[in-house]
């Protein structure tokens, strides 16, 4: 297959680490050994699809979903290429949809992989959402000279940190933006992720620290095992919300995840968001973090 390691970097959360390519694009293909394979042939050019399904998502949703982890093919012309993989992608939910008749399937493609998101296009996958990420790999060095109050989230925050999840949604989001989930199913999937942060799914949820109810929160991941990859310590931040009384509480929450990655060690941090969402990349570049890499969502059901 043509140049996989080479395009296998740009699958990497963490491509913008430039000089880690090697062990980052190894790691991405190392991640697909438990992908299923579909192979397919159109003309000279072979395609071999690695995807998966995604359990717990299916049970969410209540319909079989799959997600397609990356493509590869034999050499080709560019146009010979993106159709071989439309052909190929259009089979593959062919045979998915005779598997379980409703099927969900979506890809997360990096934007320098043109050729894929061409023929994905070619197949009838509908762009859902465009994604930043942005990272500070100088985390050590953070500092921000107004402090706020910030505690770990309990328990008993759940319900309020479901209400604040679902106010304040955001209508460009991968569930949100895609009418296949419906505004209904999309606030309870994050309000679900929310109440499941705190029980244990994130390394923290950071609320605001008064008498008052949250209505402000913040996740975020420690990575073990990118931290192993590249010596040094990795972070991540996840998902946030900020309803109406906490205006002007992301900034604080952002500032203090980073003190907070600062005493774990953590050197680089990075978080994504939907290139729609100004608002937050603004605060993003006034706390130091920069653009990092950008990715696409596409979808297709049956």
């Amino acid at each position: 297959m043509v140049d996989a390691q080479e395009r296998a970097f740009f699958y990497s959360p963490l491509s913008f680490v430039r000089d880690a390519r090697n062990v980052l694009s190894q790691a991405a293909l190392d991640a697909l050994h438990d992908a299923e394979s579909f192979h397919d042939r159109e003309g000279a050019c072979e395609i071999r699809i690695r995807f998966r399904k995604l359990d717990w998502d299916s049970d969410f949703f209540h319909v079989p979903t799959w997600r397609i982890d990356f493509i590869e093919w034999t050499a080709g012309t560019d146009a010979d290429i993106q159709q071989s993989i439309a052909g190929a992608v259009t089979r593959l939910c062919k045979t998915l949809a005779e598997r379980h008749g409703r099927f969900y399937c979506f890809a997360e493609i990096p934007s320098e992989d043109v050729r894929v998101l061409q023929g994905l296009g070619l197949a009838g996958l509908r762009l859902i959402e465009t994604r930043l990420t942005y990272f500070r790999n100088d985390v050590a060095a953070f500092q921000w000279e107004q402090r706020a109050a910030v505690r770990a989230a309990t328990e008993a925050d759940i319900p309020n940190l479901r209400e604040a999840a679902c106010v304040a949604r955001n209508d460009y989001d991968r569930f949100h933006a895609d009418p296949f989930f419906g505004e209904q199913v999309a606030d309870e999937f994050l309000a679900v992720f929310a109440q499941n942060s705190v029980r244990g799914f994130a390394s923290i949820v950071m609320v605001p620290a008064d008498d008052l109810p949250p209505n402000a929160f913040l996740t975020a991941d420690l990575m073990p095992a990118y931290t192993k990859l590249l010596g040094r310590g990795v972070g991540r931040m996840v998902l946030s919300a900020v309803a109406g009384p906490r205006r002007g509480w992301y900034l604080k929450l952002i500032a203090e995840m980073s003190y907070w990655m600062q005493a774990q060690g953590v050197d680089l941090c990075y978080m994504t968001t939907q290139s729609t969402n100004r608002a937050v990349v603004r605060v993003w570049e006034t706390l130091g973090y920069r653009f990092g890499r950008s990715t696409h969502i596409l979808a297709l059901h049956g």
